[in-house]
């Protein structure tokens, strides 16, 4: 009785009834108005009325009624309390309660009408001038989204229908906003199943709840004319409550072919730069490290370490060029692995062999603790020294001298886990989110302290991947950095 409640608070009398003039409802304002108790209202709406008003009522005003559904601004005189005459304007009309037919009676006392008109006439000069805004303001921001034209502007109800599209849609789309307006958003674009999924769900469920969806995807967007082109999406849930229409999703589309193929240009001129850099600089270390390591020759103290300076600068440049050849490489997806199975105590060894060599002077020992029976992995041989060779460097790199680094192995269902643990400062609980990230190293006095390009975990992360493994970091509860990466489990010797 929603309705019921709401005719409680207009500041006129309010009365309905059945067609035979039984009271049904009386509103607050004409108990009070009328002198009326709750025990002792009245079952009939004569009552109210004097003697004339009840031959009037039944004489003209009920007939009136019922043959056209509808009475205006009579006038005629309730009883009061103490039995004083009130002058009203009374209306009535025609309607339904609930599933009965009723009369609705309108009663304002006639001193006040002009009163009342002229509220009336305020509050649609108000309701004017509030209609005026909006439309000032929906002009405002449909201004400012079709400024945006090199942004595509698309606002869904649920299902994923296009309910609005701003000029920068129309421009990326190649299509005028009426014709997306008659599509849906999956006619247009190549969207993952979760994505596909959160389109599917009612509308009823896009309140609070789950006004926090949020997608960030590259994907396809199929022209017109057949023409596929790389877009960047951004798709948000919208609260319920925040549209007057049925919009569930707001989404960003943006035009990114160009960049894709500035990247595939830049990409490839990574690639045959960083190429034709490590061609040279291979023959000119190899020089340097004969001249370095050659016993027949005598050199000064001096020149002898110079000699080494330079083997030891010319071995970070080309460590520098590997890294950034094959993070250009795995960027573009020309990366493969050749899975083998293999010894991993070897492959360890292998790697700890190649670190002799590595800041010698810092004299740090690693510690490799195997499982009892040996263990064959399914991996790729140069990648998985590739990956042992950039942990270790690293733990080293950043580990005080006369340290000591372990490496540890773990079997788990299916894989091993490697894990490399040193005795250096450890991470920085902020930047932890970051560490496999590209170009990012870690911004305090250490990161100053020591070379580097910020590629070498993400080329790790990327090739453990690759492999069907998983890389990651966790604290040592002795202080210092454990990181851990799986590689695929072959199976024991002794079950072979």
């Amino acid at each position: 009785m929603n309705h019921l409640a709401e005719l409680n608070t207009l500041p006129c009398a309010v009365i309905i009834t059945d067609p035979g003039g039984a009271v049904l409802f009386i509103n607050q304002w004409a108990q009070t108005a009328f002198g009326l108790t709750a025990a002792a209202l009245p079952e009939r709406l004569e009552q109210l009325l004097n003697r004339a008003g009840q031959i009037f009522l039944q004489t003209h005003i009920l007939p009136m009624l019922r043959n056209e559904g509808v009475v205006k601004e009579i006038y005629l005189q309730v009883k009061g309390a103490a039995s004083v005459q009130i002058p009203m304007l009374l209306n009535a009309q025609q309607g339904m309660l609930g599933e009965k037919a009723c009369y609705r009676w309108v009663m304002l006392p006639a001193q006040h009408r002009a009163e009342f008109e002229q509220q009336l006439l305020k509050n649609r000069q108000q309701m004017q001038e509030f209609a005026r805004a909006a439309e000032s303001d929906r002009k405002i921001l449909q201004t400012v989204l079709d400024g945006v034209k090199d942004v595509g502007i698309l606002a869904l109800s649920a299902g994923g229908s296009i309910e609005f599209a701003n000029i920068g849609a129309e421009l990326i789309f190649h299509a005028e906003a009426q014709e997306l307006a008659r599509n849906r958003i999956t006619d247009w674009l190549s969207l993952p199943d979760d994505i596909l999924h959160a389109l599917s769900l009612p509308s009823e469920l896009n309140g609070d709840t789950n006004s926090a969806v949020q997608y960030d995807i590259e994907t396809e967007l199929q022209l017109n004319d057949g023409r596929r082109i790389a877009v960047q999406l951004q798709l948000r849930r919208l609260a319920a409550q925040q549209t007057l229409k049925a919009l569930s999703f707001i989404v960003i589309v943006t035009d990114i072919q160009q960049r894709k193929q500035y990247q595939a240009l830049q990409d490839n001129f990574v690639a045959n730069i960083s190429h034709e850099l490590r061609t040279p600089l291979t023959s000119i270390l190899g020089a340097l490290k004969l001249l370095s390591f050659d016993k027949k020759s005598v050199y000064t103290a001096q020149s002898q370490k110079l000699l080494d300076l330079t083997v030891k600068n010319a071995d970070r440049l080309q460590q520098l060029i590997i890294d950034i050849l094959d993070f250009s490489k795995l960027t573009a997806g020309k990366v493969s692995v050749q899975l083998q199975t293999k010894s991993l105590a070897g492959f360890l060894q292998q790697a700890i062999d190649e670190q002799l060599y590595y800041l010698p002077e810092k004299q740090i020992q690693i510690v490799l603790e195997l499982p009892v029976s040996d263990v064959l992995v399914q991996t790729d041989a140069g990648r998985f020294l590739q990956i042992m060779s950039n942990l270790l460097s690293n733990a080293k790199k950043f580990s005080p001298a006369n340290s000591e680094i372990k490496i540890e192995t773990e079997m788990l269902a299916g894989f091993v886990k490697v894990s490399i643990t040193d005795q250096g400062p450890g991470i920085a609980d902020s930047f932890i989110p970051l560490l496999f990230s590209q170009f990012r190293q870690q911004d305090d006095s250490i990161s100053r302290e020591y070379e580097g390009t910020g590629l070498g975990l993400s080329i790790c992360k990327q090739l453990t991947e690759l492999m069907g493994g998983e890389i990651g970091y966790q604290k040592s509860e002795d202080g210092g950095a454990t990181f851990w990466f799986t590689t695929v489990l072959a199976l024991l010797k002794n079950e072979g």
